[in-house]
C-alpha cells in the first residue's frame, strides 16, 4: 500500500511540474512555442482600376484669364510735401450722419451777414461735436484753424475712379482736427468734430467737393450716387 501511495503521489507531482510539451515526447512534429511572441501577417490587395477600350479622354476646360494692369495712381502735389501718389479708393463713405440737412448746394437766401447767396457746398446738421470722418482714401492738402470763414477746416484730395477729387470740411470745433497736412487717411478715418467755427449760424458740417478745375459741385447729390459702405 505505501509503495503504491508513493507512486501515485510520484505521478501528480510530475503531472503539475513538466509542461504538457515534454511529457509528449512521441510527438514529433515541430511546434512553436506558447512563449513565442506573435506575429499579425497583413495581406494587402492592390487595387487597379478597369478602363473600357471605347472611352475616350475629354479635354478639361480651365476658361480664359484676362490680365489687366492696375489703374495708374494720380500725382498730387500738397505743400510742403511735395509730390504724392494717390491710390484708387475702393469705398466711399458718409462724412456724417445724413439724416439732417440744414441747407442745399447752390442759389440761397444769405443767411447771415457776410455770408454767399451761392453756397457751394451741403450743410449737415449731426449735432455739436459730432464726428467727422474722411469720405474717402487720399491725403490731406490743408489742416488748418485759421480758415477764415471756413474756421477750422480740413482738405483731402482722393483719387476716385482716375479721377483728382477733393473734399473740404469745415466750421469743425476748435481743437479738434485730428490729421495734418500730408497725412494718409482711409475712409471712415476721423478726421475732426462738428463744431461752428468762422462765419456760421449753428454747429454744422459744411462739405465742398470740387474736382482739379476747382469748380465745386452737389456733393450731397454725388455721395447718393457713388456711397459704397
Amino acid at each position: 500500500m505505501s509503495i503504491a501511495a508513493m507512486s501515485i503521489a510520484g505521478g501528480m507531482l510530475l503531472a503539475t511540474s513538466v509542461p504538457a510539451l515534454a511529457v509528449n515526447a512521441t510527438d514529433t512534429e515541430v511546434r512553436a512555442s506558447v512563449y513565442a511572441p506573435a506575429q499579425d501577417v497583413v495581406s494587402q490587395r492592390s487595387q487597379s482600376l478597369e478602363v473600357s477600350a471605347e472611352a475616350t479622354l475629354e479635354p478639361i476646360d480651365v476658361g480664359e484669364w484676362d490680365v489687366e494692369a492696375a489703374p495708374p495712381p494720380i500725382e498730387s502735389s500738397v505743400a510742403g510735401v511735395g509730390e504724392v501718389s494717390l491710390l484708387e479708393t475702393p469705398r466711399i463713405v458718409w462724412p456724417v450722419d445724413p439724416s439732417r440737412i440744414s441747407d442745399g448746394f447752390g442759389p440761397r437766401s444769405a443767411p447771415c451777414a457776410g455770408c454767399s447767396s451761392v453756397h457751394d457746398g451741403i450743410d449737415f446738421n449731426p449735432g455739436a461735436g459730432a464726428p467727422i470722418v474722411s469720405l474717402a482714401d487720399g491725403v490731406v492738402i490743408t489742416a488748418t484753424e485759421a480758415g477764415g470763414g471756413l474756421g477750422a477746416y480740413v482738405e483731402v484730395q482722393h483719387n476716385i475712379d482716375g479721377v483728382l477729387i477733393t473734399s473740404l470740411y469745415a466750421h469743425m470745433q476748435y481743437g479738434s482736427i485730428s490729421v495734418s497736412t500730408g497725412q494718409r487717411v482711409s475712409a471712415g478715418d476721423l478726421i475732426g468734430a462738428v463744431g461752428s467755427t468762422g462765419q456760421s449760424t449753428g454747429a454744422h458740417l459744411h462739405l465742398e467737393m470740387y474736382g482739379a478745375d476747382g469748380v465745386r459741385f452737389d456733393g450731397l447729390s454725388w455721395l447718393q450716387a457713388n456711397v459704397t459702405g
